[in-house]
């Protein structure tokens, strides 16, 4: 996706113009991205996931498959699909991301007060490479230069770093500035580049240290619409026709979304894509650019 830009444009972003009267309107009235938080809570059976991990960690790769390298290919996959889940909504105008970028924050080790290091992953759409093996490629690299030394940071930190070691009213100007900059989408691109909020999605993989929730807060800062949340699996009762029923494996999700950025309906349908992908996680080993015809997957499994 390439044209030329627009007034009103910046770099890592498209103007959109055709939203809906309506939405444009309630838009100008609903206030800021804080007071227009949307949360979706939805469980995903486990029984493919489970099954695909084994399958892939079969093949002894030198950096184990986990449920979080396919829950962010298929998350990355179904925003390639579903475009205005990559929107964001600066003074009042729509615009929509030139790349899919996910963020995740990684500790060195589990434990109260290690350090903690900031993993962003630019997903391709049009590469012939498969989207699991661009995130586990991407997050297992990151993870591994996080945790290698005590010395190694993510560049995030390293600028976050030199901004703390500021003399207070120098640091507080700064922050000013920034913040500033932010609003007016003229924040430098190396800031944005490595800033989280500035992604498509902030991802907290809860499920990692064995903890439940169900929402966390978007921020006026930055762009991002969308925080994504993967709790700690549990088994639950599976029910048949007949009232019968049978335990099963679910991993629990939660969205937070800005609702201002699409309505109910596609944000339904968006998480259809999304189970349909986890539950038949095999396609998430095509190229990232060939067509899928994800429907008939979503009938199959009566989504």
């Amino acid at each position: 996706m390439s044209r030329k830009r627009l007034k009103g444009e910046k770099y890592d972003a498209y103007l959109v113009k055709n939203i809906e009267p309506m939405q444009a309107f309630m838009t100008s009235l609903l206030g800021s991205r804080i007071e227009n938080e949307a949360v979706c809570n939805f469980d995903i059976e486990m029984s493919a996931l489970e099954d695909y991990i084994q399958r892939r960690n079969s093949e002894n790769p030198e950096f184990k498959y986990t449920f979080y390298h396919v829950f962010c290919a298929a998350l990355a996959r179904t925003i390639a699909e579903r475009p205005r889940m990559n929107y964001f909504i600066r003074n009042g105008k729509f615009y929509e991301r030139k790349k899919i970028t996910m963020a995740s924050v990684a500790k060195k080790v589990k434990a109260d007060g290690a350090e903690e290091g900031l993993i962003i992953m630019d997903y391709d759409r049009g590469s012939e490479v498969s989207p699991i093996e661009q995130m586990h490629n991407l997050i297992c690299s990151q993870v591994n230069h996080l945790r290698k030394d005590e010395q190694s940071h993510d560049s995030t930190t390293d600028i976050m770093k030199k901004l703390v070691s500021l003399p207070g009213p120098i640091y507080k100007l700064v922050v000013k500035m920034i913040v500033r900059l932010d609003r007016k989408g003229n924040l430098p691109k190396d800031l944005v580049d490595v800033n989280p909020y500035s992604q498509t999605c902030f991802i907290s993989n809860l499920g990692s240290i064995r903890m439940d929730a169900n929402y966390h807060h978007l921020a006026n800062f930055g762009s991002n619409s969308f925080f994504a949340i993967i709790g700690k699996k549990e088994l639950k009762p599976c029910f048949n026709p007949d009232g019968t029923y049978k335990m099963k494996m679910y991993l629990p999700i939660s969205f937070t979304i800005d609702e201002r950025i699409a309505d109910g309906v596609y944000f339904n349908n968006s998480i259809k894509v999304l189970k349909a992908y986890m539950m038949k996680p095999e396609l998430l080993d095509r190229p990232a650019s060939e067509s899928i015809d994800i429907r008939k997957v979503e009938e199959e499994f009566g989504l």
